[in-house]
């Protein structure tokens, strides 16, 4: 069952913004420093929307185990790895849940997709991920890892503490020809599509792995002019041709 918050309202001082998610950039092998600089410096940038199917099924997922957890007392059995859970606490939106990070001056945020409080009074933080996991191809675990451990500081500071356990739960689609060909998933009203759930938990290290990450974004913030793109990043590369076509000069960078 769900668990009293323990957050308040309090506003962090003036300063710029970052997301766990936008974070989690920062330890890319092909982060851009123009592109961090451009969405930290514009808000509102055009073609940025997120497949909305995404969000309806993280959505969804959240309900599926917030409902099991109030019928049966417990969580489902595929979480079963991460301890015994003695409840959840229902993740508080990204306005609430922030921090301000003293050395950088950075408001640092962001949205759990769940926080289970387990039986020896620790906290789990969770991610769902609606994609097959592949270990020969990590792709952005290195963000994912940064995210949550963001979580991990967040909901510390904020009083849910120890956070003991953080996981990545991939919420793999049965969609193979086999499974598809089972009558049952058809009915009058459309279809059933099932997913298959694998917990991969992810390593705590806020202390080695976040400052230096904040540090960084404080430098790109301070900077009056986009620094140099990356060799061959694409997004850049799509800036200056539509810059380009429009006939407008491409924005000043620094050397």
């Amino acid at each position: 069952m769900a668990q009293e918050p323990l957050w308040t309202d309090t506003e962090p001082a003036s300063g710029p913004t970052i997301s766990a998610t936008e974070l989690g950039t920062y330890a890319r092998s092909r982060f851009c420093s123009r592109c961090a600089w451009i969405r930290l410096h514009i808000k509102q940038l055009p073609y940025q929307s997120f497949p909305g199917i995404f969000s309806s099924i993280d959505r969804y997922n959240k309900l599926i185990v917030h409902n099991y957890f109030d019928r049966e007392g417990h969580a489902p059995t595929w979480l079963d790895e991460l301890g015994e859970s003695g409840g959840y606490i229902d993740p508080p939106h990204w306005s609430k849940f922030k921090i301000l990070d003293e050395e950088t001056g950075i408001t640092l945020r962001g949205e759990a997709d769940g926080i289970f409080k387990l039986a020896d009074n620790s906290y789990v933080i969770i991610d769902y991920k609606t994609s097959r996991y592949n270990p020969d191809q990590p792709g952005m675990f290195s963000n994912y890892e940064v995210q949550l451990n963001a979580y991990a500081l967040i909901a510390e500071q904020l009083g849910l503490s120890p956070v003991s356990k953080l996981a990545l739960i991939y919420m793999e689609p049965a969609t193979d020809k086999e499974t598809a060909s089972e009558p049952e998933l058809v009915d009058s009203l459309g279809f059933v599509m099932g997913f298959h759930a694998r917990v991969v938990e992810v390593q705590l290290r806020q202390a080695g792995l976040l400052p230096p990450l904040l540090r960084k974004a404080r430098s790109i913030w301070d900077m009056e002019t986009p620094p140099k793109g990356a060799n061959g990043c694409k997004d850049c590369l799509a800036m200056d041709g539509l810059l380009t076509r429009l006939g407008a000069p491409s924005p000043p960078t620094m050397p």
